[in-house]
């Protein structure tokens, strides 16, 4: 009964469509022949407009006028306008319409004339939309978890800004990373983002300033593990919120600062609150159609309930996340990179339909074709993908399972019969012991990216199996949990010494003693010491002032 109910709604659902298609593009059509023949500038501020009153379509009519009228031999002001034209549907195509394909094709259109035009201020602020995009689409295809790929793109949009000297672009950068670090509890590693961006001298005029500047102070706070006074400045967010060009874009900046207090809440303990700020962010995307936000706070509240153990509630919210993403997927175009650089070569190539009643015929007859195929399989769709993720899920559960007791037996092989053959006793061990602490305090080529087992064999004039005989029964630890013991300890000790390497960044620190990584590097230090480099050199650097 319920496959039934569903093909019967999206029978109606498309018969609507199509109506409401043929509407707006009558619509539209009258609007062009209005609009054709204004100068680029007077048809942006009109687009702007009719964004700021929520005029989506007439907004997105202008903009494509003006970003189609692109010539070599315009003048940089006419170029510019056209490039933020490009710029503008890419945005509407995004946030209104969510068809990905079409606003990743208005982006490289925008990019390839402020290139031509040196619009480095521009160029930075595509750079950013292209990061949000991609961020988007792999929110939805990676279930929402943190992607490291996407903070590098928001970091080099952050840089490229600041090089521009587009305050702007740099403002709306780190706004972006920091929701992302924020969310993800990842927030060490936006820590010379924040730096930089507390170096930046940014006018008060600046529309995203007072916003940014007051988030950068939560979030220092939040690092800095001042988790009450972080919330006190999340709740002030709001005051500052920029005025933005449309009502969605105010909605989606509301919506997220329920977010960023949501954290800090959870950090507090405070779990009925923090469930409050997630229900009002719910809320604001339902009611201002920002589908995509709201699959992405379905996916926090059954995280939410799967940490606090209310597993009936993560499973409801669970099966409501995957029912809203299916249906967002739906209805976007979430074509591949490659792809949709393929359908712009051929647009490019003149391979595209000219004529635009031909266009429109032939959009008709796909959406007819679409519509009897949909009638044909959907139920078929509908029964096969849900079977297929529940055989799916059980496998992987089967599969981990046989994985984890496998390890476990061979781990019990292994230790028993390791050293079983060993001649040494327990007086050579002891002995070989106090000669690779003698190594280890006093050869500064243990702090080498490569060093190696066999190279502290040769310092001790040992076999290389007995050196990790008696580093695994003596110290219980391996050879490269061992190393990196001294690893960090020795840069504990440079990072709490201003004279010698107050000159080095972190990264470099790190580097010094042997980690080629800046990830591993944070991560080995944070097991070992329980805070980040950067932490424990800003605690060194307080003990320092106060012996002073």
């Amino acid at each position: 009964m319920n496959t039934r109910i569903r093909i019967l709604a999206m029978l109606v659902a498309l018969f609507m469509a199509g109506q409401v298609g043929r509407a707006a593009e009558a619509a539209r059509m009258k609007n062009y022949d209005q609009w054709k023949d204004l100068p680029s500038t007077t048809l942006f501020d009109k687009a702007k407009g009719y964004l700021r009153v929520d005029k989506i379509d007439s907004a997105l009519v202008c903009f494509v006028i003006v970003s189609n009228r692109y010539a070599e031999e315009q003048s940089e002001l006419e170029k510019r306008v056209i490039s933020a034209a490009a710029v503008g549907v890419g945005n509407i195509y995004i946030h209104n319409y969510f068809d990905y394909q079409t606003a990743f094709r208005y982006y490289l259109k925008g990019e390839k004339i402020a290139l031509e035009n040196n619009d480095y201020k521009q160029l930075a602020i595509i750079s950013l939309w292209l990061a949000i995009l991609q961020a988007d689409r792999l929110d939805l295809t990676q279930n929402y978890s943190y992607q490291a790929e996407v903070v590098e793109l928001f970091k080099t949009a952050f840089y490229q800004a600041i090089e521009a000297h587009n305050p702007v672009g740099a403002c709306y950068s780190f706004y972006n990373l920091a929701y992302i670090a924020m969310k993800h509890d990842r927030v060490e590693e936006i820590d010379e983002e924040i730096s930089a961006f507390n170096k930046l001298s940014i006018s008060d005029s600046t529309e995203f300033k007072p916003y940014t500047k007051k988030l950068c102070e939560g979030v220092m706070a939040y690092r800095d593990g001042k988790h009450r006074e972080a919330l006190n400045v999340f709740l002030q967010l709001e005051e500052f919120l920029p005025q933005r060009e449309s009502p969605q874009a105010i909605a989606r900046d509301r919506s997220m600062t329920c977010v960023f207090r949501y954290v800090a809440l959870c950090a507090l303990n405070r779990d009925k609150e923090a469930l409050q700020e997630l229900d009002k962010a719910e809320k604001i995307a339902r009611d201002n159609d920002l589908n995509d936000a709201f699959v992405e706070y379905l996916k926090l509240k059954q995280e939410y309930y799967e940490t606090h153990g209310n597993l009936a509630m993560a499973k409801e919210y669970k099966l409501k996340y995957f029912e809203a993403k299916d249906e967002f997927i739906n209805s976007s175009k979430l074509l591949s990179v490659d792809q949709q650089k393929f359908l712009i070569e051929l647009e490019e190539m003149g391979e595209e339909v000219k004529d635009l009643e031909a266009q429109k015929r032939m959009r008709d007859l796909v959406i007819a074709g679409i519509a009897v195929l949909a009638l044909l399989v959907i139920a078929a769709l509908i029964f096969l993908w849900r079977n297929y993720k529940s055989t799916k899920h059980r496998n992987l559960l089967l599969f981990q399972k046989n994985q984890e007791l496998l390890a476990l037996e061979q781990e019990r092989d292994t230790q028993g019969e390791k050293y079983k053959s060993s001649p040494m006793d327990e007086q050579a061990k002891e002995e070989l012991l106090w000669r690779i602490h003698q190594a280890m305090e006093s050869h500064d080529e243990i702090y080498d990216e490569g060093f190696s087992l066999d190279q502290l064999s040769e310092l001790v004039d040992a076999n290389p199996n007995y050196v990790s005989q008696v580093i695994n029964e003596k110290k219980g630890r391996n050879f490269k949990a061992f190393i990196n013991d001294y690893k960090i300890k020795e840069a504990c000790r440079r990072l709490s010494d201003p004279n010698n390497y107050g000159t080095y960044t972190i990264e470099a620190i790190g580097q010094s003693v042997g980690f080629g990584s800046r990830t591993n590097f944070y991560a080995t230090f944070k097991k070992a010491t329980g805070m980040t480099p950067a932490a424990y050199q800003r605690l060194a650097q307080e003990k320092s002032s106060d012996s002073q």
